[in-house]
């Protein structure tokens, strides 16, 4: 199922806390049916992304939250425009634990008027959220006036999400003061009729919160780190190359120990990657760290020859 995400329609699961404005409504979109985008989505997509490849403390939503506001406000100091979270930021992996749920409001309340402080585009990662019952891993894209620009819930679901977690209705693309933009969420990468059904809808920049993690095994470790760069610089390269967008992968840093004591190893390798120019920005491993770069995607000539 496809829809467009009008970013007016919000979601019953979320409020908002009233200092912040109303969403702004979303016009001239671009559907199936041929409806022409409006001007400013027909030129070049100029951005500066700032990747915060953050290690994240599980269930620790409080000590969390401080340290994405202090790297928003590095990012903003260093001229980002867009700062970019990984999934599960804000709480970790819950695997089931549904004692921060109720909380989901506030988390997205404190981000918004983050955005609002800075004037920088944020997308704080994502965290469980219920509506009428059902829990979804759901990421948004807060405007830097602090209004929510769209959300999106993780509709191809890992095996282990799939106990407590529901997928979403489909993709999410939006408008925002640098174009058209679509999210997904981690595992959604390996889908490429994900990305079809965005670029059909205008996107020009798709972005990725993710935590993707492979299980630390003493024998086979440094191997199976190299599988899972390999995988990843494959696939954030292809995603941008078939789909001509920018594409924009952000994945949590450091180690996870599980409930049954055994410990998971972040991939890390947070980049953002171009149709020609490939890999813009690229983090080398696993720490955290936060990563900045200068995006620039030229319009389709069809789009730029419309707009002369």
């Amino acid at each position: 199922m496809l829809f467009a995400h009008p970013a007016a329609n919000k979601s019953p699961g979320i409020t908002v806390g009233t200092v912040l404005r109303a969403t702004r409504h979303w016009q001239a979109l671009p559907t199936a049916h041929g409806a022409t985008p409006v001007r400013r989505y027909l030129v070049p997509m100029q951005v500066k992304i700032a990747l915060v490849q953050l290690d994240i403390v599980p269930m620790e939503p409080l000590k969390n939250l401080a340290r994405m506001e202090e790297h928003a406000a590095k990012a903003k100091a260093a001229g980002a425009q867009l700062v970019v979270f990984p999934e599960d930021a804000v709480c970790g992996p819950l695997q089931g634990q549904t004692a921060f749920v109720p909380y989901a409001a506030e988390y997205l309340a404190r981000m918004q008027a983050l955005a609002l402080r800075l004037g920088v585009d944020i997308v704080p990662g994502s965290w469980t959220v219920a509506e009428n019952g059902v829990l979804y891993n759901r990421t948004f894209y807060i405007n830097a006036d602090g209004t929510l620009a769209g959300w999106y819930s993780k509709v191809n679901l890992w095996a282990t999400e799939k106990l407590h977690i529901a997928p979403g209705p489909g993709v999410s693309v939006f408008p925002t003061r640098f174009g058209l933009v679509g999210l997904i969420i981690c595992w959604d990468i390996s889908f490429p009729e994900m990305f079809i059904a965005m670029r059909h809808l205008g996107a020009r920049l798709v972005i990725s919160p993710t935590y993707w993690s492979f299980p630390k095994k003493a024998l086979r470790s440094e191997e199976l780190l190299d599988d899972e760069v390999l995988l990843i610089d494959s696939l954030c390269t292809t995603r941008a190359f078939e789909n001509d967008i920018l594409f924009a992968y952000c994945n949590a840093a450091g180690e996870l120990q599980n409930p049954d004591g055994s410990l998971a190893v972040l991939s890390g390798r947070s980049q953002v990657t171009h149709p020609l120019q490939k890999v813009l920005v690229q983090a080398p491993g696993n720490a955290e760290e936060m990563l900045l770069c200068d995006a620039v995607l030229d319009a389709p000539p069809a789009a730029a020859a419309a707009v002369a």
